[in-house]
């Protein structure tokens, strides 16, 4: 499993009684975007949760960069390097972009913590015009960029982001697509998305996971499910 950024392994997953990820197995290189589709409640992402270990892992093994993490909590997992970014409730709503930003690096020394406040803001010049603003008064494209800055504070190797672009107008979920494909070609971020907006989300990521009634029924290149008419047509709503 070493030369993965990360191995899942047989992993069976759910919460407390209710089992809804059996038998999933995959690996993702260093600097990939893997994009997981299927449809609603195909346990997509319960099996992000697994990984990061908020969902109870009932077997399986989560491997992150040849060590087995399966059981770390999710604190010290965000602590050595993975990342976890909801598609809800990620940002402050009541704090400003500011405060946003500064509770972001709250175990940081004060030097350090400036520097990368700083390190984000020019990577989202968007929000160094909106820094007194309250969260809540964001657009939902900016909410979820703010989200962004918050999680690249904390320096991820691994960023997994559930739904980003759900709720957002098409034109705006086209931007922030572009935002993640950034994370990988500069900045050099594996990450793994999952996607309602499956042909969108598939254009911009180098590897796929179709997930059906809890089970990986599609491992492989992104170009591949595009390709593929049958399964594209039958779970995904592609033609």
């Amino acid at each position: 499993m070493v030369g993965y950024i990360l191995s899942v392994s047989d992993l069976n997953a759910g919460y407390g009684r209710f089992h809804i990820v059996f038998d999933a197995s995959f690996n993702l290189a260093d600097g990939e975007i893997l994009t997981i589709v299927g449809p609603n409640g195909s346990g997509k992402s319960t099996l992000l949760k697994a990984i990061f270990g908020i969902a109870t892992v009932y077997s399986g093994l989560v491997s992150f960069k040849g060590s087995d993490v399966t059981r770390y909590p999710p604190h010290v997992k965000a602590r050595i390097g993975l990342a976890y970014l909801p598609q809800t409730d990620n940002v402050f709503a009541e704090l400003s972009v500011r405060e946003n930003l500064v509770m972001a690096s709250y175990t940081l020394e004060e030097s350090e913590a400036r520097d990368r406040i700083e390190e984000v803001l020019n990577i989202y010049p968007i929000l160094k015009q909106k820094l007194d603003y309250k969260a809540k008064s964001l657009s939902g494209g900016e909410r979820q960029i703010l989200a962004l800055a918050m999680t690249l504070i904390r320096k991820p190797e691994l960023i997994m982001l559930d739904e980003p672009t759900g709720n957002l107008a098409p034109i705006i979920a086209k931007e922030l697509l572009k935002k993640i494909v950034q994370l990988r070609d500069e900045l050099k971020k594996t990450v793994i998305l999952v996607e309602q907006s499956a042909k969108a989300a598939l254009e911009i990521s180098d590897r796929a996971l179709l997930m059906v009634s809890g089970r990986i029924a599609y491992e492989g290149p992104s170009k591949g499910l595009l390709e593929d008419v049958e399964l594209g047509k039958k779970y995904l709503g592609l033609r």
